[in-house]
């Protein structure tokens, strides 16, 4: 699976301009732990997280004169930037190992430089959550439009998928694949040759 099978795509963002009052009212009302900064263009310049909230009221180890009062800041004076997006492309796996290393609830998705989407760790839990059988009937699903029935036999272990091609035909089996990878839950995508005993046919 990559990037962009999980991310949400209307992603809600602040401006380098925008007020840090109104970026820590966004975060709390909508229980984010971080929000994608963004230019004029939708270009992906920063992230302001709750941290750096907090940290923009203690910058010296105490309180501000009056903490219940929102200094009059703006979010670029705060924000955490330059901030690492992945392509929307990218290997799943390899965003929920970059999420786990770096301690991130979130990662942005983006286009060379235009923000497109944000992967949570929600987004993942969902597609973890799928059962083998699910993603195999999708995976059959998605296959059915390539060789009709009896050409595919699908199994899944763990999100492991194999597929099994009847027909053997080298020119069906990167689409066949890439048809498979865009199913929910599907971590890993082989594509072999011929029956395995005991497979569970496509019907």
């Amino acid at each position: 699976m990559h990037a962009r099978d999980v991310m949400t795509r209307n992603v809600v963002t602040v401006r380098p301009h925008t007020p840090l009052a109104e970026a820590a009212s966004i975060l709390v009302r909508r229980g984010f732990s971080a929000l994608p900064v963004v230019d004029a263009h939708g270009g992906l310049v920063g992230v302001i997280t709750e941290a750096d909230v907090v940290g923009s009221r203690f910058d010296d180890g105490t309180p501000a004169p009056d903490p219940a009062e929102p200094a009059a800041r703006k979010v670029s004076e705060v924000m955490t930037s330059p901030v690492v997006g992945v392509s929307d492309d990218a290997d799943l796996s390899l965003v929920a190992r970059a999420m786990l290393q770096g301690h991130r609830r979130s990662m942005p998705i983006v286009d060379g430089t235009r923000l497109v989407g944000v992967v949570t760790r929600r987004d993942i839990l969902r597609m973890l959550t799928r059962s083998d059988a699910q993603i195999a009937d999708d995976v059959r699903a998605h296959l059915r439009v390539l060789g009709g029935r009896g050409r595919w036999t699908v199994q899944v272990v763990n999100g492991d998928v194999s597929v099994w091609d009847q027909f053997n035909q080298e020119s069906d089996r990167e689409v066949a694949k890439v048809l498979a990878e865009g199913v929910p839950g599907a971590i890993r995508v082989s594509i072999l040759d011929g029956h395995p005993q005991g497979g569970d046919q496509m019907p």
